[in-house]
């Protein structure tokens, strides 16, 4: 793989160093995350990244905001906490294998540092094996009404239409479609950030300046992490615009292929709380009972209008949950 420049200490990369380096670090984060199982050593992740080991730990600082061992002991922790969540089979010598830790001993001793709690506790405490008397949707849909001095009884309403609706969720196959993807991080369940509706701008103008663009375009979110186990600032999410089939990678542009497969899907149409109620209630009340359990691809959101822009800022959309048979 081509290297990149030779940076004194001290040196920052240009606008155009920087573009290039952030979709090759992307690259290793991907990688990272795929193979959480093995050893993620600094020389192998600085090859697949083009860079010497020395300069990759000091891009990887710079773009990340977190250093290499910092980022990968973290996901490593993440990972295993969806596990304990949303796979009752799954035994924490499997969970703990499957997350690069070699022994259980060890894993439990990083899981307690991190959370403050075994992983036998946190599972006890926040698994989604079956369905609760109210879910932590409904809990953390009622308190934000309340804090925006909503009634008791518009909030009840609420939660029961959201209830109701969340049975028109509908099972799909998606085909693998090509996409210009522009890495963002950080999500907010206030909303659409600005610094997020200019990631999916971008993406659609370097498709369009390149000649990229799918005759029949549409705007889609791939989101990785679960904004309650990753801190919402951290989560990684890709501002997505389809290609034509016949799109090449270039460099310095990231060029993916949003991953086909059975999807879970519920049209959203309304203010953003009601939007975060109906998204946690797929994967807490409705996912349980289902018959199907998460799978281990992105989130897809289809974006059909930019809630910036609305009059009433309202949401309109659809949030495409990734599943598989038991």
């Amino acid at each position: 793989m081509k290297r990149g420049r030779s940076m004194k200490t001290g040196d920052r990369p240009n606008i155009h160093e920087l573009a290039v380096y952030t979709v090759r670090v992307n690259t290793v984060l991907d990688y990272i995350h795929e193979h959480l199982d093995e050893s993620l050593s600094l020389e192998r992740l600085a090859e697949i990244a083009g860079f010497s080991p020395y300069h990759f730990h000091r891009i990887f600082k710079l773009i990340v905001k977190e250093t290499l061992n910092r980022y990968v002991s973290r996901v490593r922790i993440e990972k295993a906490s969806r596990h304990l969540i949303f796979h009752e089979n799954m035994s924490l010598t499997e969970i703990g294998l499957e997350c690069g830790y070699s022994s259980i001993a060890g894993f439990s001793r990083s899981f307690k540092i991190f959370y403050g709690m075994t992983p036998t506790c946190y599972r006890q405490r926040f698994h989604l094996f079956k369905p609760r008397a109210a879910t932590m949707a409904e809990e953390r849909f009622r308190l934000k009404m309340q804090a925006d001095s909503y009634s008791s009884r518009d909030i009840d309403n609420m939660i029961a239409w959201a209830l109701d609706y969340i049975h028109k969720v509908r099972i799909i196959h998606m085909v693998p479609v090509k996409v210009l993807a522009v890495r963002h991080s950080g999500i907010s369940d206030k909303g659409l950030s600005r610094e997020l509706s200019h990631a999916f701008d971008e993406a659609y103008r370097q498709a369009h300046h390149h000649g990229l663009l799918h005759s029949e375009p549409e705007m889609i979110g791939m989101s990785y992490d679960d904004p309650y186990i990753t801190p919402q600032p951290l989560c990684r999410y890709d501002a997505c615009v389809t290609l034509s089939p016949h799109a090449e990678s270039r460099d310095g542009l990231d060029i993916a292929v949003l991953p086909g497969g059975k999807y879970a899907v519920i049209d959203v149409r309304g203010s953003i709380p009601l939007f975060w109620l109906l998204c946690e209630l797929l994967v807490q009340y409705w996912l349980p009972q289902s018959g199907y359990v998460l799978d281990n691809r992105p989130v897809i959101e289809k974006h059909l209008n930019n809630p910036l822009t609305d009059p009433e800022r309202h949401y309109r959309g659809q949030w495409c949950l990734p599943i598989k048979s038991k």
